[in-house]
């Protein structure tokens, strides 16, 4: 009886041991990654602010343009190549360095008051920057006037730099 008794103590604490074992530290959290890293710059000129937002999570990257037009109508028509936006990229301790350019024909844009006209900048370019600092440059160009548009082009350039791992 005294074996059974020291075996069944023995079981006990093995198990009463095991669970301990197992147990829960109270810290809940899982392996996460980190967050994303997100970069921000606004311009503003005459009636119209110009953003750009860079998100870096595990060095890929997101890079997004908007103009938002302020002014007092409704809505307004802005003339501009093919895209609203040139985007270049400067490499701060480094010789790369990529200058957007436009390949279409002049088109136009209706920008509604208040509301951000977004334009996500999609380079193969972005996937393969090597280790570094970078400029990253939106630059809006654009014109009111269908008919002078030289001479009444509207440039709002927006900059953001970040550190590639």
């Amino acid at each position: 009886m005294k074996k059974f008794m020291v075996s069944g103590f023995m079981i006990i604490l093995i198990v009463s041991l095991g669970l301990v074992g197992c147990g829960n530290d109270g810290n809940n959290e899982t392996d996460h990654t980190e967050d994303p890293e997100e970069y921000e710059a606004t311009e503003r000129e005459e009636d119209f602010e110009v953003t750009m937002e860079v998100i870096s999570e595990a060095n890929d990257l997101s890079v997004t343009a908007s103009i938002t037009y302020l002014g007092d109508e409704e809505t307004i028509v802005i003339y501009h190549g093919g895209s609203i936006f040139y985007f270049n990229i400067y490499q701060q301790d480094g010789d790369f360095e990529y200058l957007g350019a436009m390949d279409a024909q002049l088109i136009w844009t209706e920008l509604r008051q208040n509301e951000p006209h977004r334009v996500d900048i999609d380079y193969p370019i972005l996937e393969e920057l090597e280790p570094g600092t970078y400029e990253f440059e939106a630059e809006a160009v654009f014109s009111l006037d269908e008919e002078e548009i030289m001479d009444t082009q509207i440039t709002i350039p927006v900059r953001v730099t970040i550190t590639i791992d």
